[in-house]
């Protein structure tokens, strides 16, 4: 739990700025695990860390869209869900971390003086509470997919994907956390043997 929660830290700080199609995920394979040599895994779910109180209905819907992404993924790299633990290869579950913080608009104000006027000693004077830079509001988060070796409990593969974005519903921010996970997820390697 201690090496998850640094992953999720680790993640949260070094962040990518932007909301795009497509993100670098950053992966680990324990190279003596042999991940392509196994064949099923049991999902386990996971959990979010994110400020503020998430509703118990927007938690289902990320959880499920969520997993319906990975599992897809998964599905298509040859591995076979199973509705045990007991008798799957591996174990797979997932974080959400996230955090807010407020930073000054970039959007320009309407009336403000230039900068020319600004920086003339003449002309310097302070300035209306009017024209006081807006402060907005910005998220940071990550989004981790871990698999377990069941029968050790010990991590095999990790994947994180970080993004930071400036404005968002709580629609798109589901949206946004599903594709991120479907990124991770096809970074997985593929099974020997399966089809691609």
């Amino acid at each position: 739990m201690i090496r998850r929660m640094a992953y999720v830290w680790a993640g949260t700080l070094s962040l990518l700025a932007g909301c795009a199609a497509h993100w670098d995920v950053d992966s680990f394979e324990d190279p003596a695990a042999n991940v392509a040599a196994r064949q099923t895994y049991f999902w386990k779910g996971g959990e979010f860390g994110i400020p503020g109180l998430l509703d118990p209905k927007t938690v289902a819907l990320a959880t499920s869209q969520l997993r319906g992404a990975v599992t897809t993924e998964l599905g298509r790299k040859g591995y076979s869900e199973i509705d045990t633990a007991a008798a799957a290869d591996m174990i797979v579950s997932f974080q959400v971390a996230g955090s807010q913080k407020f930073v000054q608009s970039d959007e320009k104000r309407i009336g403000a003086p230039s900068a020319t006027t600004v920086l003339s000693p003449s002309e310097i004077q302070p300035p209306p509470a009017s024209s006081v830079p807006r402060e907005m509001r910005m998220r940071e988060g990550a989004v981790l997919v871990f698999i377990d070796d069941r029968a050790s409990g010990r991590l095999i593969w990790r994947g994180m994907v970080t993004s930071e974005t400036r404005r968002g519903s709580t629609e798109q921010g589901v949206q946004l956390i599903t594709e991120m996970a479907r990124e991770i997820a096809k970074e997985v390697p593929a099974r020997t043997g399966a089809r691609k």
